[in-house]
C-alpha cells in the first residue's frame, strides 16, 4: 500500500531549508521510503506533497513546470477534495484532540452523504424542488436512528431541552377538539342573521337607485 496526499508546511517533521520562492520551482526530499516536494506554483504560495510510491524527481514539460507527483495527485484525488468540499457544509465534526474521535467523526459525515446518495438515486423525485434537501435527509436519518434510541432510555438527561424531547418522542401530540359553547354558538347565530338582515334592508334601496338611473321615464317623473 502506496500514500499521496499534501502536508501542511508547519510540520515539525520537515526539513528547515524548504525556502525556495522562485515561482515555478521545486524542491525535493528524499528518506529510505518516502519523498516530499515543495512546489511553487504562483507568488506567495506553496504545495507540499508526500509520497511513498515515487521516489524520483520528476518535473513535467509543461510551462508551470509542475513535478509529476503533484500531476497524478490531480488525477487521483480530485474526487477526495470534493467529497471533503460537500461534507463541510453539514458536518457532525467538534474541536476535540483526540484523533480517534476525529477519524469517527469523518466516518459519520462520509456514511450520511453515501446514504443522501444512495437515496436520491432510488427516488429522484424526493423532494426535488426544495434546495434544502440534503438538509432534510439529514434531519429524518438523524429522527431515524435515535428514536428508538430515546424512546428506551431509562433516565433522563439533566439538560432541560433534551427532557422536553424524550417526553414529545414518548408522548406523541394528540390533537383535540375545543367543543364550542352555547352561547357563543348563540351569539354566531345572532350575527350572521343580523347580517342577512343588514343585507335584505339596503338590497332594495340600491336596487330602486340603479332602476331610477337605467329608466328615463322614472327620471322625467321625477323631475317633473
Amino acid at each position: 500500500m502506496t500514500m499521496l496526499g499534501t502536508i501542511r508546511k508547519n510540520k515539525p517533521e520537515l526539513p528547515q531549508q524548504m525556502n525556495k520562492k522562485e515561482i515555478y520551482s521545486s524542491s525535493f526530499y528524499f528518506t529510505i521510503d518516502t519523498t516530499v516536494v515543495n512546489c511553487i506554483p504562483k507568488k506567495h504560495k506553496n504545495v507540499m506533497l508526500m509520497s511513498t510510491l515515487l521516489h524520483v524527481n520528476e518535473v513535467s514539460n509543461r510551462n508551470d513546470k509542475k513535478p509529476q507527483m503533484i500531476l497524478d495527485y490531480n488525477a487521483s484525488k480530485e474526487a477526495v477534495d470534493t467529497l471533503d468540499q460537500v461534507t463541510y457544509t453539514y458536518t457532525c465534526k467538534r474541536k476535540t484532540n483526540r484523533w480517534p474521535v476525529i477519524f469517527f467523526y469523518n466516518i459519520l459525515d462520509v456514511s450520511a452523504y453515501n446514504a443522501y446518495v444512495l437515496w436520491t438515486s432510488i427516488d429522484p423525485n424526493w423532494n426535488a424542488n426544495k434546495l434544502t434537501r440534503r438538509r432534510l435527509f439529514l434531519e429524518e436519518l438523524e429522527k431515524s436512528l435515535t428514536k428508538k434510541h430515546i424512546s428506551s432510555r431509562k433516565h433522563f438527561s439533566r439538560i432541560e431541552e433534551a427532557i422536553r424531547i424524550v417526553k414529545n418522542i414518548r408522548k406523541p401530540k394528540i390533537v383535540t377538539t375545543v367543543p364550542v359553547s352555547e352561547s357563543t354558538r348563540r351569539k354566531t347565530v345572532k350575527r350572521k342573521c343580523f347580517g342577512n338582515i343588514l343585507e335584505k334592508k339596503t338590497q332594495p334601496a340600491n336596487q330602486s337607485k340603479r332602476d331610477s338611473k337605467s329608466d328615463p321615464n322614472i327620471s322625467s317623473r321625477h323631475g317633473s
